[in-house]
């Protein structure tokens, strides 16, 4: 059985945390870790601590460099030996239950309503615990100054969950072969982040009973959304039929009805063209770049979109 901890403020930090500024609605932020190398220095302006445990909580972490081997409690910068490819990884103690996390300020000149979140999970080290699913929650919060105080919001579908769920062997795997790893993406939805403001993620583990596993990730992206900008959410809703062609291969996009407030926008979400358009009418997307695209628009005053393809 799981040990449920409260991130109450136990100890307020006297550090001061940095912020990683994003500049565009619609542009990714993505770390990808590797800047941390073979050190005990995480990337800057991520953060981690001890947010539960026997030992002093509230107090920061510093990553235990290894390679699944260690089953030390902590933050763990993570690799195969001698490899540059690094992840951000946790594992729970008695002694050390942590938490990780980063801070951004919303400098696109817009209010961020959206966060587009994606990253690669992987699993460095195996629990003894078949009974158990060990999940790291994902959280955000608008008015955390630190990764212990504050409202914060879980995201289900965000979450840093055990792969290796079957195993009991309590040991050591390659968490970059694509059977301990996983993409995870999703949406953070109905914010209202005004411009200048601040808001923080954050990764929180859970100590099981018996030996836990060991989790990271990797290539985590940070994409914001304002009323401009297209969710990846909204992308399966993308149907119908108004764009005749949606393999476009003479870079112009046909239209197979009259489409008031036509938009297209990236698979990460920006709008890159505007349009309006009469029935049979074509949109040159010369400009843009070979690859998926989503198109949305207002047909009989109703909103239709359509998935495209430029080669």
């Amino acid at each position: 059985m799981k040990k449920i901890y409260s991130l109450a403020v136990v100890l307020t930090s006297a550090l001061a945390f940095g912020q990683i500024s994003l500049t565009a609605s619609g542009t990714a932020n993505v770390e990808n870790f590797d800047s941390m190398g073979t050190t005990t220095v995480l990337p800057a302006n991520w953060s981690a601590i001890r947010a539960a445990g026997t030992g002093t909580v509230g107090q920061t972490l510093t990553p235990i460099v290894n390679n699944g081997s260690s089953n030390s409690g902590g933050i763990h910068n993570l690799g195969t030996t001698g490899s540059s490819n690094r992840s951000l990884g946790t594992l729970a103690s008695n002694p050390t239950v942590p938490a990780f996390g980063v801070r951004y300020v919303n400098n696109t000149g817009v209010t961020i309503t959206q966060l587009a979140i994606s990253y690669l999970a992987q699993q460095w080290r195996t629990s003894d615990n078949s009974n158990v699913d060990e999940v790291i929650t994902f959280e955000y919060s608008t008015n955390a100054t630190a990764l212990n105080n504050g409202s914060w919001t879980a995201v289900n579908s965000l979450n840093l969950n055990e792969i290796l769920t079957s195993s009991t062997a309590a040991a050591q795997v390659d968490g970059t072969l694509p059977a301990n790893s996983t993409t995870v993406s999703g949406n953070v939805t109905g914010l209202n982040i005004a411009n200048g403001a601040t808001f923080w993620i954050r990764f929180s583990d859970d100590n099981l009973t018996g030996t836990d596993g060991m989790y990271a990730i990797d290539n985590f992206s940070v994409t914001p959304n304002a009323s401009g900008t297209l969710a990846v959410s909204d992308l399966s809703k993308a149907n119908g039929n108004f764009v005749r062609n949606s393999f476009v291969k003479n870079n112009e996009i046909t239209f197979g009805a009259e489409a008031k407030d036509v938009k297209v926008y990236t698979m990460s979400g920006q709008l890159v063209k505007t349009a309006s358009v009469k029935e049979n009418e074509s949109v040159s997307v010369a400009e843009l770049a070979k690859g998926n695209y989503i198109v949305t628009g207002t047909v009989n005053n109703k909103p239709v979109s359509q998935k495209i393809l430029k080669d």
